[in-house]
């Protein structure tokens, strides 16, 4: 799955976790305070907990060596034979979300241009020794960040100290932080139900705490709620602004005249300390998963050991490694090291490396052989790859083919333990994959796909090689042994060979590349000749 698709789903995930825990343990409660610090909190937290990795904790903990990632996944190639559509399901959806998305936030900014223009139309003076923007039409008195709007006129002067009183909760306290908060939250997540209730209950709490200032200001709670039932004219529609009156009021009431919970209760808000754990522990599961894996590898070599006795081909036996303190020479072989090795060039290198040398062996195209091969390798402390095996086997040539690319391999940077070089497991699978059509190269993660024509090809009979021009000879590359300038191509017998490739110096880049790996001669291009085993 696509990283930031993933990432994106477990912050809804962690969104209705946090919406339901809420409504469980805390919406009864009257602690209207530490309720708002949770509520933002948890939004705050789904966005994050995603991006909290403790693998490199887990790393250096050697009980949980065994737990720990068994091989590396290749950011592999894959080589495909359809051309690929950009009206995908996905990229339909992926459209369609992002439509909806601008839509909301364009009626964001419009909002936001109304308070603006209710700012500058307005007269700003002091009322009651506090700072207002009057308003002159029939509005209900609202306020964003530290501007409070309000028709005095409409209003007595106990009424007007009321509504001032909770106005002023509001700009003290910072609450249209928190409404933007929610805005932004069902903007990015509005397909999720549980964002826009989260947003709901944001809302309304920033209500409770500013009704609950003004009875403790010392207003009658009675008549404080009468003066909020009578005000029924509304502002327009913006949504980013606390009102005075905003709905519903019913619940408002009630909460005034609730009785307080006792302060002991407080400590049920400690239940969001392993929530929190448990969400990143969950979003670090993947480190974890890799135990299924090695208990998948280990049962397909005890298989593959086992046929292969049987059918004595001692070419491609394996050799299976002791899962305890596995060893090469003298030196300890690790799975994961604080610095894993990397191969010249880095992935991109590796990715180019076999993108240019694995071939679909022919006879396992005409056999119709298809499916998964995974090579396992050891980078020593030198870095040179040794004791490459085969930990599930799909057929000889096939098991051949990937080993022969792994044992001709260039020497890797090796991984590092403790500021130490040491030997280091290398896992690669390779996807063999018959197909129709025209090779294209793509990136995946599912590690090296090759893909073949099955008997479909015309060519797979008698590979030849063309006339090559005498003056500017390519480089002839045998089973990896680079030839000298006066070799005949001639002397190989066609029914010997069993692949050929040609890699044309055809740009700059192409050429600088060749000649980095093949030599000078390099420069008029490059045939790779595969004969059979």
């Amino acid at each position: 799955m696509n990283d930031a698709l993933m990432y994106f789903l477990k912050v809804n995930i962690a969104i209705a976790l946090f919406y339901i825990f809420y409504r469980l343990f805390f919406a009864g409660d009257t602690f209207w305070k530490t309720r708002r610090y949770y509520l933002v909190f948890s939004v705050f937290l789904s966005a994050v907990y995603p991006l909290i990795s403790l693998s490199g904790w887990l790393e250096k903990q050697e009980p949980m060596q065994a737990i720990m990632a068994n091989y590396v996944q290749l950011q592999g190639i894959t080589v495909n034979s359809k051309p690929t559509s950009n009206f995908t399901v996905e990229n339909i959806l992926l459209a369609l979300y992002a439509l909806v998305s601008l839509v909301l936030l364009v009626r964001m900014v419009v909002q936001l241009g109304s308070i603006l223009r209710w700012k500058m139309r307005g007269e700003t003076l002091l009322l009651q020794g506090t700072k207002v923007v009057k308003i002159e039409t029939k509005i209900t008195p609202f306020s964003f960040f530290h501007a409070i709007f309000i028709n005095p006129t409409l209003h007595t002067e106990l009424e007007t100290k009321q509504i001032l009183t909770h106005e002023l909760t509001h700009a003290r306290q910072l609450h249209s932080l928190d409404v933007l908060l929610s805005e932004i939250l069902t903007i990015v997540c509005w397909f999720n139900p549980a964002a826009w209730m989260l947003k709901r209950e944001i809302r309304q709490n920033l209500e409770f705490l500013a009704d609950n200032n003004v009875l403790e200001s010392g207003f009658d709670s009675k008549n404080y709620q009468y003066h909020l039932l009578q005000l029924s004219y509304q502002v327009p529609n913006v949504t980013l602004v606390n009102k005075f009156n905003v709905l519903p009021l019913k619940k408002r009431i009630i909460m005034m005249n609730q009785q307080k919970t006792n302060k002991a209760g407080l400590l049920k808000y400690s239940l969001i300390v392993p929530l929190a754990l448990a969400l990143v522990l969950s979003s670090n599961a993947e480190t974890l998963v890799s135990t299924a894996k090695k208990a998948f590898i280990n049962s397909n070599e005890t298989k593959l050991n086992q046929k292969k006795s049987e059918d004595n081909q001692s070419s491609t036996t394996i050799q299976p490694v002791k899962s305890n303190e596995p060893q090469v020479g003298d030196n300890k072989v690790y799975t994961v090291v604080e610095k894993m090795p990397q191969y010249p060039g880095g992935e991109k290198g590796l990715i180019e490396y076999l993108t240019q040398s694995i071939r679909y062996p022919v006879e396992a195209q005409k056999n119709n052989q298809q499916g998964v091969t995974i090579v396992r390798f050891v980078v020593n402390a030198d870095g040179k790859v040794v004791n490459s095996e085969i930990l599930r086997s799909i057929s000889s040539s096939l098991d051949q083919e990937a080993l022969r690319v792994v044992n001709a391999m260039k020497d890797w940077v090796p991984g590092e333990q403790n500021g130490k070089k040491v030997s280091v497991y290398y896992t690669l699978p390779i996807t063999f994959k018959l197909d129709d059509g025209t090779n294209s190269i793509s990136s995946k993660k599912k590690g090296l796909v090759v893909v073949g024509y099955g008997k479909q090809a015309s060519d797979l009979e008698a590979p030849k090689v063309k006339e090559i021009d005498p003056k500017n000879p390519p480089v002839f590359v045998v089973d990896g042994n680079i030839k000298s300038k006066d070799f005949d191509v001639k002397i190989i017998k066609p029914e010997t060979i069993e692949s050929i490739n040609v890699i044309k110096a055809d740009s700059e880049k192409r050429k600088a590349e060749l000649v980095a790996q093949y030599g000078e001669q390099a420069t008029n291009g490059v045939i790779l000749i595969t004969m059979k085993k």
